[in-house]
């Protein structure tokens, strides 16, 4: 079964934007006095809270700011959402995804204009500061203020008496889980690598060649650059020309470059710059059973990943 990692966004990313939103309001170079919020609720001049606020002085008669989220669903990503495990095997592997959804940071006043104007300014705050406040909910993979909503009345008999107004905030949370694999852990069936050479002590001992010809065949292999050639080669490495044969009866052990792969069973080599200039290879005299190998500049990595 999954093992939920530590720190859980749902409830903390109201206390988040609720400690942000008291904070501008609490700094008195950002709010003026008459909307200046103090943590003693006699002393403040607005009632920011969440998830309701209590007005201990005059019942309605000051604005006050509501935060609450509303409901989170899981996006259902599952595209490089692995983010660890036990070296080599899928032991206990830690994932994450994601949660959209969004926060309500409802505007309350006794004037809609005032409502309305207390939730421009805590959006432009929160558009404004989005990414410092990502940066201390970590949790949190994206922010923005998404809308702000009409002027409602709310409270009202004779007449209306309150107004709001409400901001959604649009938010994603990252999710982290463990899933501890039972019984025997699933390992890597293979994992290795190859280096500058085929695996094989011997490519081929079958290769023809012409006096005079800068080509090899070969009718036992099938060159090319598909999954269903063997062997495969990279085209991309091919055209750095990171592919060589080294033939066995050559005492220098000198690399022949390929340069052209004429068709499956044939290739056209090189042997060497004269002034910059690749010369074409030379067969001193025509051959059968030519025993060769295959070489390349690069590390090859292959591996089959469990239950690919």
């Amino acid at each position: 079964m999954p093992v939920p990692l530590l720190n859980f966004p749902l409830a903390s990313i109201v206390d988040g934007l609720l400690s942000y939103i008291q904070w501008v309001f609490g700094n008195p170079e950002l709010t003026p006095p008459e909307y200046r919020w103090n943590s003693d609720d006699r002393a403040s001049r607005i009632r920011i809270g969440a998830p309701f606020v209590i007005d201990n002085s005059k019942p309605m008669s000051a604005p006050f700011i509501v935060v609450e989220r509303t409901p989170f669903a899981f996006a259902n990503n599952t595209l490089n959402n692995l983010r660890s495990a036990s070296a080599n095997t899928l032991e206990e592997p830690a994932f994450t995804d994601w949660m959209d959804g969004g926060v309500n940071i409802i505007c309350g006043s006794g004037v809609a204009s005032e409502a309305s104007s207390i939730a421009n300014f805590i959006a432009i705050m929160i558009q404004a500061d989005r990414h410092g406040i990502m940066n201390s909910l970590r949790f949190l993979r994206n922010m923005n203020y998404a809308s702000v909503g009409p002027e409602i009345p709310v409270v009202k008999d004779s007449e209306v008496r309150r107004w709001e107004v409400t901001l959604l905030v649009s938010t994603s949370l990252q999710i982290g889980w463990i899933k501890k694999v039972h019984g025997e852990p699933i390992p890597w069936t293979k994992a290795g690598f190859y280096g500058t050479k085929m695996p094989s002590e011997d490519f081929s001992v079958s290769g023809v060649l012409s006096e005079g010809s800068d080509l090899l065949i070969d009718m036992t292999k099938d060159f090319g650059f598909l999954n269903t050639n063997d062997p495969q080669l990279l085209q991309q490495e091919f055209e750095k020309g990171w592919y060589y044969i080294r033939l066995k009866d050559n005492e220098f052990k000198q690399l022949y470059k390929i340069v052209d792969i004429v068709d499956n069973h044939t290739i056209q080599l090189t042997t060497h710059d004269v002034d910059g200039e690749e010369v074409p290879y030379s067969a001193p005299e025509s051959a059968i059973n030519v025993g060769y190998d295959l070489y390349w500049n690069s590390i090859h990595l292959r591996m089959e990943i469990p239950g690919k």
